[in-house]
């Protein structure tokens, strides 16, 4: 009996395991989409930048991006904070 337990005990720590494994990936693959998007945002700021006074659907666009890389800059920092733990 003590040494079905230890094998259970086992297997269900490998399982563990391999959920922590699946888990880090996942979260590397939500960092490096979050860069990327945030790199495209980025870009397109700096281009509705120079028009967003002057145009009302060029403003909206640019104030929708800022709000939008606000909440990526938030992601990044918890996927890295996750990653480092």
């Amino acid at each position: 009996m003590p040494q079905q337990r230890m094998q259970d005990a086992r297997r269900q720590l490998s399982g563990l395991q391999l959920l922590a494994y699946k888990t880090e990936q996942a979260e590397r693959r939500i960092l490096q989409a979050a860069e990327e998007r945030l790199d495209a945002v980025q870009s397109e700021l700096g281009t509705l930048r120079p028009r967003a006074l002057a145009d009302a659907d060029a403003a909206e666009r640019y104030q929708a991006l800022i709000l939008e890389r606000g909440k990526l800059q938030q992601v990044i920092a918890r996927s890295r904070q996750h990653l480092s733990a």
